[in-house]
């Protein structure tokens, strides 16, 4: 057989099994629906949405500044110092009465907070002087307070919890009897900051301003020319009141 026969014989078996493959190919689509280009286009939007919906999802996991943050169970003591400061000097000046409040918390929280309290105080002050003028000033004091929580973990000077900070915070706001408008603004971000419930930080507000009564009675009573037994007794029921309120204080800040 001449050899073009042979590639002759070849080409048509070729072109056979091809138009063969083609009429198969065309079968076995029949009943297979294929997406439109619209349903295409609308699930390459669905898959973009979720996509974005993780991310949101994400942001508000790692955000330090979302309502919805990890609870903060314990600070330092260094950085509750830290913020305690701030708070005091948020009305332009610290007084000596809540010098004297910030000085007994700070031995309460570190028995070596006379050799700390220079440092402590140094830190705040680098921070509190970056602000250039007075419309600067609550910012640089937020941002200080901010900066605490972040490195908010509790290392080898000790910790302690939020609400028992948020008391002190609190003696101290109000020692000098004027809570400045800017100590309650930058107090209330660290109640939000910490996570505390509202209806707890007006328990803790209310039972300071008792307290604060309840100290202004006992000085006036003092001063009365009342017979002593009737001042005993008058002292005696004041000072059982405060003790109820204390111990009162003492379960709310421990659960």
């Amino acid at each position: 057989m001449p050899k073009f026969e042979f590639g002759k014989g070849l080409k048509e078996k070729l072109q056979v099994a091809a138009e063969t493959a083609k009429s198969m190919a065309k079968d076995a689509t029949k009943d297979i629906n294929l997406p439109s280009a619209e349903e295409i286009k609308e699930g390459a939007k669905s898959k973009i949405s979720d996509v974005k919906e993780s991310l949101k999802n994400l942001e508000k996991q790692t955000s330090p500044d979302q309502s919805d943050a990890l609870e903060i169970k314990t600070l330092s003591t260094k950085n509750a110092l830290k913020i305690i400061y701030y708070v005091m000097a948020a009305d332009g000046e610290i007084i000596k009465s809540e010098e004297e409040k910030y000085n007994a918390i700070g031995n309460e929280l570190d028995p070596d907070f006379d050799e700390k309290k220079e440092s402590i105080i140094a830190e705040c002050q680098a921070q509190i002087e970056k602000a250039e003028n007075s419309e600067e000033y609550y910012d640089i004091l937020h941002d200080g307070v901010e900066d605490a929580f972040v490195s908010a973990l509790p290392n080898e000077d000790g910790y302690i919890t939020p609400k028992l900070l948020v008391w002190d915070l609190l003696t101290i706001a109000y020692s000098d009897e004027h809570y400045d408008e800017n100590e309650k603004k930058l107090l209330k971000y660290v109640v939000r900051k910490a996570n505390i419930d509202s209806a707890v930080f007006l328990e803790m507000e209310n039972s300071i301003i008792t307290l604060l009564d309840i100290e202004k009675e006992l000085a006036w009573i003092k001063t009365t020319d009342k017979p002593y037994m009737t001042i005993e007794a008058m002292v005696n029921e004041l000072i059982n009141r405060k003790n109820v309120i204390f111990e009162s204080v003492k379960d709310l800040i421990s659960l």
